[in-house]
This record gives structure tokens, sequence and C-alpha cells, in this order.
């Protein structure tokens, strides 16, 4: 007669064994991982390589490839969004966008330098030609003072005349044109002979000339502006000289009168 323990244990047992088999030689339905690939590196975009090149190389070619730099970095980095990141090499792409930027604005700022330099010269004879334009308009004006001056006293203002008027007692030498200013005839000579500071040098006045309308000697000539010196002539003319011209003048018996700063 068997003892109903032991027939239990046995029973037991044998289910234990069982279970072990089938999960050991894949009777049970259990998925299986599938076996690990080696290792393989990012591979990374050339764009992205050209981008970062480019973009160096712009500071030593003045900016000239910073444009090629920005269009392969942008590329690079869509390449690579569209990728899922599989490609590599965004931070080369961004480096190369970074100093493509960068140095494309110094190629903005070469060109917009060398453009100002080209045009400088340009604008600095405009503006010379307008202030002499300005000044030998303001000889005409002169001119016209001087007429109702002499028109009056029978001659320029001079030394000998600063001797028999009392009233122009001082003005003599360099502040001879003063006598015009104390007749109150002109504008004020400081307006009219007014110089910027950029023109500084001597208006010569010739006192002991006679005013002619068929005349053509010198009566004032003015500092050099932009190279050309005012002058006023006996006859009401008013221009501009070569320098030559100026050299060959003789002042001699001229009065040198320190050009008057402009009065604005």
């Amino acid at each position: 007669m068997s003892n109903p323990r032991s027939a239990a244990v046995r029973h037991a047992s044998d289910c234990l064994i069982s279970g072990i088999s089938l999960f050991r030689f894949g009777s049970m339905d259990l998925p299986v991982p599938p076996p690990m690939s080696p290792y393989q590196p990012r591979q990374n975009s050339g764009l992205a390589l050209a981008s970062m090149i480019c973009g160096i190389l712009g500071f030593c070619t003045l900016g000239l490839t910073g444009l090629p730099a920005i269009i392969t970095g942008h590329m690079a980095i869509a390449a690579i969004k569209r990728s899922g990141e599989s490609l590599g090499g965004r931070g080369m792409a961004i480096a190369g966008l970074i100093t493509g930027y960068f140095s494309f604005i110094i190629i903005g700022l070469v060109a917009v330098a060398a453009v100002a330099g080209l045009a400088a010269p340009v604008v600095l004879k405009q503006r010379h030609a307008a202030d002499r334009v300005e000044v030998i308009n303001n000889l005409k004006q002169m001119h016209v003072a001087l007429v109702g001056f002499e028109r009056e006293y029978g001659s320029l203002p001079s030394d000998q005349l600063a001797a028999r008027e009392a009233k122009f007692s001082g003005l003599t030498g360099s502040r001879v044109l003063g006598q015009l200013d104390a007749r109150g005839i002109a504008p004020g000579t400081g307006r009219l002979l007014g110089m910027k500071s950029s023109y500084p040098g001597e208006w010569y006045y010739f006192p002991q000339a006679k005013l002619d309308p068929a005349g053509s000697g010198e009566l004032l000539i003015g500092p050099s502006i932009g190279n050309k010196h005012p002058v006023l002539y006996i006859d009401g003319r008013a221009s501009a000289i070569s320098p030559a011209q100026y050299g060959a003048t003789d002042l001699s018996a001229a009065v040198a009168i320190p050009a008057p700063p402009k009065v604005k």
C-alpha cells in the first residue's frame, strides 16, 4: 500500500522538472531578443565640414568665403534634421554659420569703406566748389560797398584816409577795411571776408587800387579754397585763380589782412 504523501511529492517534482525542461528547450512561447549589432559611429555631414572650413577661411579672404559658409551651413542643418539626427556635424555647421556671417559682415564693412574712400575726394571737391561760390558772391557784395565808399570819400579805405578822417583813426594796416564798418556801408567785413577754419590764411588788399569798370587789376585776393584763391578785381569781377596765377601776382603793394572766422 503506497503512501499518499510520497505520491504527492513525486508528482510535484515531476511537474517542476517538466516546466524547467520546457523553458530550457524553447517549448514555451517566449520572445527571443535579436542579436546585438556591432557599434557604428555616426557619419558627419560633408556640408557641415565644408561650412566650417569656408567660415574659417573667410577671415583670410576678407569674407569672400563667408557666403558659401552660410549656404552650406544651412543646407547641412536641414540635412541633419531630415536624417533624424543620424547624421552628425551639427556643431560644425553652427560654427560655419557663425564664422560665415561674421566674415560676411567684414566684407560688407570693407566694401562700405572702399566706397567711402572713393567718394570722399568727390565730396570734398564739391564742398570746396560750394565754399568758393559763397566767397565769390561775398566779394561781389564787397565791391558794391567799396564803390559806395570811394564815391563818398574819393578813395578806397587806406592809411592816408585814416590820417585825414578822425572817424577812421586807428583803422590802418591790417585793420584798414574796418573803415567800411565804421562808415556802416558794408554789411560787415567779418561776414563778407569770413573763412571757415579749414581755410586758414590771409586776404591781400590793394589800397592804392582805383576802381575801374574797364580795369583788370586785383583788389582782393583770398586764402586758398580747394587749391584755388578767390579774387576780386577792380572792375567788379570775382573768380578763383590757380596756385600758379597766385604765385605770379605781385603782392608787394598789398596789405595782409588775417582772414576772420566765418560768421554763421
